[in-house]
């Protein structure tokens, strides 16, 4: 049987608004082209449907594309000299490695820009680490054993938390459209690595969406799934994680409060050829992907906190467009 590798990357960032700050938010995201794949910034004006290219030069290769929040900046992680690493480039078009034979990608910016998270393979194990835009002060902030991926970091909105998946095992055999396709970026003891010291996945016992402050020691496990597409993101409040799963037919929205408790359906499809997939918060709607492999569109919709009053943003039939990064094999 044929094997399927697709590559949704990605991105959509928020701009939020400080206080006294009149800058709506914005909206951007990553198109890829279906004749060569190669990754376009844009950001796009909701009210008139009208998307921007953003002149951003990123390399064809580069996965995992995220932008900060004015559009100005994208991190990335791509197969440079030593492995796959993390890099930046701005509007310049000038490429900065941030790390250097780190086995990393998953890059995303701090809601206010100044830090990166990431994940890195060290020591037969994964790591969720921080840095400065320049690739300076890399912290470890948790670490996992051989038995442990972490995966798909992302900031909640006032920057002090993390929210990842942790899958226990060897590796996220659960998926419902197959494995994570880690060999994509991680080459797995192709060099010997230095030592490094981060909290362990000691207790970890369950697969699933956890939170970690920054501060904390451990992460806190909020809903248990071996099923998932793609990151979990913070609501626009901070109190609700909202995130991707299959439910026996396809892919859908849900959200889950940040004690595991209120799970709830957001988007209801009942097509196995739509799929709803990558929400994120804005202004105070959830945007989101949908899929449709009959008629091969990529859309963008919005709707309300409560999954009402669902509408159509911007559509596409040439090109693959997401507003979260995910990447997935299945049969």
């Amino acid at each position: 049987m044929k094997k399927l590798v697709i590559t949704l990357a990605v991105a959509l960032i928020i701009a939020t608004t400080g206080c006294g700050d009149s800058k709506s938010p914005i909206v951007t995201y990553v198109a890829r082209s279906n004749s060569d794949g190669a990754p376009h910034l844009f950001t796009l004006n909701e009210a008139t449907k009208t998307p921007t290219e953003v002149s951003i030069s990123i390399p064809t290769d580069a996965y995992y594309v995220a932008s900060n929040s004015d559009a100005t900046a994208v991190t990335y992680c791509r197969d440079g000299d030593s492995g796959y690493d993390i890099f930046l480039m701005g509007t310049d078009g000038v490429e900065h490695e941030l790390t250097t034979g780190a086995d990393a990608c998953e890059s995303v910016f701090s809601p206010d820009g100044k830090t990166i998270a990431f994940v890195s393979y060290q020591n037969s194990g994964y790591l969720v680490y921080t840095m400065n835009l320049d690739g300076s002060n890399q912290q470890p902030v948790y670490s996992a054993d051989s038995s442990t991926w972490l995966f798909y970091p992302e900031y909640s909105p006032d920057g002090k938390s993390l929210v990842f998946y942790v899958e226990t095992g060897n590796g996220p055999s659960g998926l419902h459209r197959g494995p994570v396709e880690k060999s994509s970026w991680i080459k797995q003891g192709s060099r010997s690595k230095t030592s490094v010291h981060a909290n362990t996945a000691s207790g970890i016992t369950s697969s699933g969406w956890y939170t970690m402050a920054l501060t904390d020691s451990a992460p806190t496990l909020v809903y248990a799934t071996n099923e998932i597409w793609g990151p979990a993101v913070f609501s626009g409040d901070g109190t609700k994680l909202l995130f991707t799963q299959y439910d026996g037919t396809t892919d859908n929205i849900f959200s889950v409060n940040l004690d595991g408790t209120g799970v709830t359906p957001l988007t209801a499809s009942t097509d196995s050829n739509t799929y709803n997939f990558s929400p994120v918060p804005y202004k105070n709607l959830i945007l989101f992907n949908q899929n449709n492999q009959t008629s091969s569109s990529w859309d963008i919709y919005v709707m309300d906190q409560t999954g009402a009053n669902q509408q159509l943003i911007h559509s596409t039939a040439d090109t693959s467009e997401t507003l979260l990064d995910s990447y997935w094999s299945g049969d």
